[in-house]
Parts: C-alpha cells; sequence; structure tokens
C-alpha cells in the first residue's frame, strides 16, 4: 500500500520550514499573550491547535513557561514533537473536534494552520469551541496568510524544492475570486538512498481577510484585538479574546 503523501511530508517537516525561525515565532506569540491575556493565571495554559512537529509548542512550555498540550491528527507529527519536549502534553485529535478536560488561558495556531480550512464552517467551529474551552480574559492567537501571500507569492507559479532524500513539484494555482488555492504535489522520495518512489497529493488553502475573520469572531462573542502583518508582508499574525 501506497504511503499517502501527507505521511511521507511529515518526516520531512522541520527541513521544509527552515525559513521559519521557531525561536522567534514563540517570542513573537509570547509577547502577544503577555500584552492581550487578562485571565490573571500566573502560569498559564497554553493549547496549540495543529501543533504538528511541535517545534513552537515545546518552546512555549520549556521557555516560555506556559503549561501546554499540543493537538494535531497526524501520529508521525506527534511522534516527532514527543521527541522534543515530553513535558506537553499532546493528543491526537482534529483541530476542529477537539475535547479537553479544562479550559485554557491561551489558544494558538501557527504557520498558516488555519487557512487550510477552506471551509469557513471549520473556522467558525473552531471559534463556536472557545465559548467551552477559553477561560474568560483568555486569547486566541494565529497567524493567516496574506493577500499579498496568496496572489503573489503562491498565485499561478510553479515550486520546486530538493532535499537529501526527497524532491517536491509543486504546481499552484489560485482562484482569486473563491480566495482558494490550489497545489498539485509531485513527491519523489527515497527510504534506502537509491531506489525512489512517486507519490502526488492535493494541498486546499485559502485567504482569510481580516474584516472576515473579525466578522466571524464577533458573532461569537469574541473581541478582535489587533492584526500585524510580518515584516516579509506574508503573514498577518491576530489576536481574538474572550470578554
Amino acid at each position: 500500500m501506497e504511503e499517502d503523501i501527507y505521511d511521507i511530508l511529515a518526516d520531512h517537516y522541520d527541513i521544509m520550514q527552515d525559513d521559519i525561525d521557531p525561536d522567534e515565532l514563540a517570542l513573537r506569540i509570547k509577547g502577544l499573550i503577555d500584552k492581550y491575556c487578562t485571565t490573571g493565571n500566573e502560569k498559564k495554559s497554553l493549547v496549540d491547535l495543529g501543533c504538528g512537529s511541535g517545534s513552537v509548542t515545546s518552546i512555549m512550555q520549556s521557555r516560555c513557561g506556559f503549561d501546554c498540550i499540543g493537538i494535531d491528527l497526524s501520529p508521525k507529527m506527534l511522534n516527532m514533537a514527543m521527541e522534543k519536549n515530553d513535558k506537553v502534553l499532546w493528543l491526537c485529535q482534529d483541530m476542529t473536534e477537539y475535547e479537553l478536560l479544562s479550559p485554557a488561558d491561551v489558544f494558538i495556531s501557527t504557520t498558516n494552520t488555519m487557512d487550510h480550512l477552506t471551509d469557513r464552517s471549520l473556522f467558525e467551529k473552531i471559534l463556536s469551541s472557545f465559548e467551552k474551552y477559553l477561560l474568560p480574559g483568555g486569547v486566541f492567537v494565529f497567524d493567516v496568510g496574506t493577500r499579498e501571500y496568496f496572489e503573489e507569492v503562491l498565485g499561478d507559479n510553479v515550486f520546486f524544492e530538493d532535499y537529501d532524500d526527497m524532491t517536491l513539484l509543486w504546481a499552484n494555482e489560485y482562484d482569486r475570486e473563491e480566495g482558494v488555492s490550489t497545489s498539485e504535489l509531485t513527491l519523489f522520495y527515497t527510504e534506502d538512498g537509491e531506489n525512489y518512489k512517486r507519490t502526488d497529493g492535493t494541498l486546499y488553502e485559502r485567504f482569510y481577510s481580516e474584516d472576515e475573520i473579525r466578522e466571524m469572531a464577533e458573532g461569537f462573542g469574541l473581541e478582535f484585538l489587533t492584526g500585524i502583518v510580518s515584516e516579509d508582508g506574508r503573514r498577518e499574525f491576530m489576536v481574538l479574546r474572550k470578554n
């Protein structure tokens, strides 16, 4: 049976994210939490939705002083995460249908994870879950791709990435009217260093504007506090708070 493309990509996830400094990202998020979270708890609980291989979650626990939970649907990703930090509670759950024993001070979601929820109702499902699982005064800190990222960086472009044991070809198409980006992936990879296999897959992302997110947030009783565009213009960090 051919291995799923996402399981294969999981083995190379950290290398593919080498343009993102997890320490820098964690410190940026901590700064936003320190500024906007008003739960009053000295040691705050934090839930990372779609934590992937757990790089940021691990740093939030070990260096930033949060009591962390990481949620991801990929067992491979969570195994990698556990190797980084066994003090974090790693849960294999769908981030749109997660369950917790108690509410948390902070929720985060990074590296454009929310963009993969192309169905708006799934985005809203996460926001609605905060009625039960986010403490009053708690915040949701997340990032999404900017219009510039979707239209100019992804656009209708073709990408080529070559790694030690994997080569990725990536043809992208962006529907400006629908705001949906479709990435057709072709992956060549080796497990023994000699013989290569091929697998194909499709990845979807959706552009969410600040106005749309503000509208959704207010519909679930959340206050939109800020939207900060990254230095390269590709990502916007947003903060919502439960009042």
